[in-house]
């Protein structure tokens, strides 16, 4: 074409060219940016600010609220490594693993916990530390259900491994992939018969089954290892990172962690639908009067109710062979102590067990904060007080903390009848943790899309 007909072609092309050009130095300039100033949550930062902020999916097997502070797995492994780098640690949550990527991302994030096994594909935009935790993971069905896995409905997390693995080895089953999955929502998915199988992991699964009764665990896909996650550009608190994860497992502090906030046997299938019926049948007797005493007392009526759950399956009329008696299993001596006349009133003998509580608890010294102080007054509940302030002595004077539970239960277990009262300690969070994921308005499951913050 030629004269006035290409005019407009002309003008276009040199309108394409300057805006390709603007375009290019707006690109640049972002690019040197980026390329020449450090990571806002590099090594660097979290030492000027001295904080160091994480995000991760609350949870069982990551950390869940505790008072003003948290508990948990991931918990207390991030506020050793605050400690060791000298910082506060802050964290925040998020709803889903998605979301925890694009924080980390955007570096509003110094580490994300998402929970996704290391090779998962959406990782990939992150860099995993050196693994904290290897489990399996596996297929969960319900306990009635009976189609086999290579035709069946599976549930699994969109855009996972297991979303692009399992049509190959499965090709006829119906691969359901959902969106921002959570594990509870993968759960629920087979809960509520929209799928005949779930993929989740073995430790996910146990530490949520309390909520799931009707559920089961099918068969194991794989080993899978989960680490933290950080920025690809944050070389510094990686190298950090791992060589405290290194020494965390060769110390035994992994080992510790994950047996102490593991499940054990608690929830196997006979006791999952035993606390699911004393759920429904027996806790709605007393919720009230558990709630009563721990508002004055400030404490959270789930723990309250955790402890006499294990003193007694919530039954009034509970007798042990030692002659402690009642639903918060009181012996007589602290009874009268308590001014409780009849230890088979439910409502009094929850009053007295708060209250004995409170006094257990007022002993322990102000230096010992959350969620340790709720261990060591479970611990000196059960066994006196006497014993576990011997059990800080000694940990102060082997050169450990003694205002931290890890250490100070190592230091218990070498006192007589200490046994008993560590696995009392175990029982009642593992039942706490419980009636956070099943009460059905006031608990963690009920609100676990809610973001909170903790700052240690």
């Amino acid at each position: 074409m030629s004269g006035k007909s290409a005019l407009p072609a002309t003008i276009a092309n040199d309108a394409f060219s300057r805006k390709f050009w603007r375009f290019m130095a707006v690109f640049l300039v972002v690019w040197l940016s980026y390329r020449l100033h450090p990571l806002q949550n590099s090594l660097d930062a979290v030492s000027n600010s001295g904080e160091l902020h994480v995000v991760g999916v609350a949870g069982p097997t990551t950390f869940l609220p505790q008072g003003d502070a948290a508990r948990g797995f991931q918990y207390e492994l991030l506020r050793a490594f605050a400690d060791d780098l000298g910082v506060q640690l802050v964290i925040q949550t998020a709803p889903d693993a998605e979301s925890v990527i694009r924080m980390v991302q955007r570096g509003e994030a110094d580490i994300g916990i998402t929970g996704l096994p290391g090779d998962d594909p959406r990782l990939a935009k992150l860099q995993a530390g050196n693994p904290y935790l290897t489990v399996n993971q596996q297929l969960v069905r319900r306990a009635d259900q009976q189609t086999p896995p290579d035709s069946a409905r599976i549930a699994v997390s969109k855009n996972s491994a297991e979303a692009l693995s399992l049509p190959v080895v499965a090709p006829n089953a119906d691969i359901i992939q959902v969106r921002n999955a959570t594990p509870e929502a993968l759960l629920e998915q087979v809960n509520e018969g929209d799928a005949d199988f779930a993929v989740v992991t073995q430790s996910d699964f146990e530490a949520r089954r309390a909520a799931f009764p009707q559920l089961k665990a099918a068969a194991p896909i794989r080993e899978v290892q989960l680490a933290w996650s950080l920025h690809r550009r944050d070389d510094k608190l990686l190298k950090i990172a791992n060589a405290f994860m290194e020494q965390a497992r060769a110390d035994g502090t992994l080992k510790r962690l994950a047996g102490f906030y593991g499940q054990g046997d608690t929830f196997n299938t006979v006791g999952v639908r035993t606390f699911r019926n004393d759920l429904q049948a027996r806790l709605p007797l007393y919720k009230k009067a558990f709630q009563k005493e721990a508002d004055r007392h400030d404490m959270d009526w789930r723990l309250l109710a955790a402890i006499g759950y294990q003193e007694s399956k919530w039954d009034a009329r509970a007798i042990s062979p030692t002659g402690v008696e009642g639903l918060m299993m009181l012996t007589r001596a602290t009874a009268s102590d308590m001014g409780l006349e009849n230890r088979g009133n439910p409502k009094e003998s929850i009053r007295a067990g708060a209250d004995y509580y409170q006094l257990i608890d007022q002993r322990i010294p102000d230096t010992v904060r959350e969620p340790d102080r709720t261990w060591m007054t479970l611990a000196a509940y059960n066994m006196g007080p006497g014993h576990v302030l011997k059990a800080r002595r000694l940990a102060e004077d082997a050169g450990d903390n003694p205002d931290q539970w890890l250490d100070v239960s190592r230091h218990l277990r070498k006192l007589p009848r200490a046994g008993q009262a560590l696995v009392y300690v175990q029982e009642v969070r593992r039942y706490y943790d419980a009636l956070l994921m099943t009460t059905p308005t006031d608990g963690w499951l009920a609100s676990s899309g809610k973001s909170w913050r903790v700052i240690y």
